[in-house]
């Protein structure tokens, strides 16, 4: 499944494809299939870490961001640490990305948390962590106040529940038309009704826009200055 958001901030479903198990080739088939569709590279994609997925999008939008989904991430990481350590980490995690200013803050925030987790011997949520981190500090190029929003596929995963609170119930579908019909229904009427808390102002399309034109280092810089005199 692939929604985005217009200039106004409003979500729009833009496909729903049958697959198997995420895989590279079916991502793929939903890219190009976009593309074919007149869909422009967009600014910021958000998902999580399925290989196939990451690929596919390198593959068909390679100048476009890619937020990795600091919550699945997080969830990640908690897996691979003994239960008594998981608040403490869980509270250095979001604090590295809460209070950074820009990306480089942020990548500071966590690098030191990575060394802290090697050191008290916990190499494997040091490497889970160390992974693709760059990704995980995207959405930090973009305006303040949408960064929280964009930084997981949170409102994304409501949608697929509402989907499986809806499909479960159906036992077996007669064919893959019918399921498909009912999933796109209820994604359909969700995501146009549903209030996700986005609006996009004249000066954040004017952001957005001059981001789109300009080099990331300047841009960051100038976000980093606005979020500072606000």
């Amino acid at each position: 499944m692939a929604w985005g958001f217009t200039e106004d901030g409003e979500r729009v479903l833009l496909s729903v494809m049958l697959g198997m198990r995420e895989s590279y080739e079916d991502w793929q088939a939903l890219g190009r299939d976009l593309i074919a569709r007149g869909l422009p590279a967009p600014m910021l994609i958000v998902a999580d870490g399925a290989p196939g997925l990451i690929k596919a999008i390198e593959q068909c939008w390679p100048a476009s961001d890619r937020q990795r989904c600091c919550v699945h991430r997080a969830r990640n990481l908690y897996s691979k640490l003994p239960e008594r350590e998981r608040e403490r980490v869980k509270r250095a995690y979001w604090q590295a990305l809460d209070d950074a200013i820009n990306e480089g803050d942020a990548k500071r925030g966590l690098r030191a948390l990575v060394e802290e987790l090697e050191k008290d011997g916990f190499a494997t949520a040091a490497k889970c962590l160390a992974d693709d981190l760059d990704a995980l500090v995207v959405h930090l190029r973009y305006p303040p106040r949408h960064r929280r929003r964009w930084r997981s596929t949170n409102l994304l995963e409501r949608s697929l529940g509402e989907v499986k609170r809806r499909t479960k119930v159906m036992g077996r579908f007669p064919g893959e038309d019918s399921c498909l019909t009912l999933v796109w229904a209820v994604l359909d009427l969700l995501i146009t009704h549903e209030t996700n808390g986005i609006r996009f102002t004249q000066l954040d399309r004017q952001r957005l826009n001059h981001a789109r034109y300009t080099d990331t280092e300047h841009t960051t810089q100038e976000m980093t200055e606005e979020a500072t005199a606000a």
